[in-house]
């Protein structure tokens, strides 16, 4: 039976401050510090099934998608590095992208998500204005492979 008079507490919630996210872009590790957003969504793809004796339009799941969004401080030409095949006729960059969450006030624990054969839609080269601003990047991307490395435990 469900513990009906159990409450969230508001220590439980994750902060978003104690995430971390690392890639693999050819066997070479790269611990993302200046990233500052991630989203990351699985998006099925519906197509309509209509039958007779029935007035309801049904749905059938038929493939999935996968896609994010990326955004940081420019503080190194990596991503202009990893452009740079592509651009003379080289091979386009695919990598893996780790986030890892765990927040130590949480009883939820850690929770570990692997992208695979990420790509990027487009390559951060500069974003700046003549403000008092910070120079920084945000990109979409797609990913062709998702694996649930470790998943939270959940509050007891």
């Amino acid at each position: 039976m469900a513990d009906l008079d159990h409450l969230l507490s508001g220590r439980d919630t994750i902060s978003t401050k104690d995430a971390k996210v690392f890639l693999n872009i050819n066997g070479r590790i790269i611990n993302m510090i200046e990233c500052n957003k991630l989203t990351i969504k699985m998006a099925k793809n519906k197509e309509d099934v209509q039958v007779l004796g029935n007035h309801w339009k049904m749905k059938k799941t038929t493939s999935v998608e996968g896609t994010g969004t990326l955004g940081g401080y420019i503080i190194n030409s990596n991503w202009l590095k990893y452009a740079v095949p592509y651009t003379q006729q080289g091979g386009d960059l695919y990598f893996e992208l780790t986030l890892t969450i765990h927040d130590p006030t949480s009883k939820t624990g850690t929770q570990t998500v692997l992208l695979k054969n990420v790509n990027l839609d487009d390559i951060p080269v500069v974003d700046f204005e003549a403000d008092d601003g910070v120079m920084e990047y945000e990109t979409d991307f797609t990913f062709e492979g998702f694996e649930l490395v470790q998943e939270f435990d959940g509050i007891k």
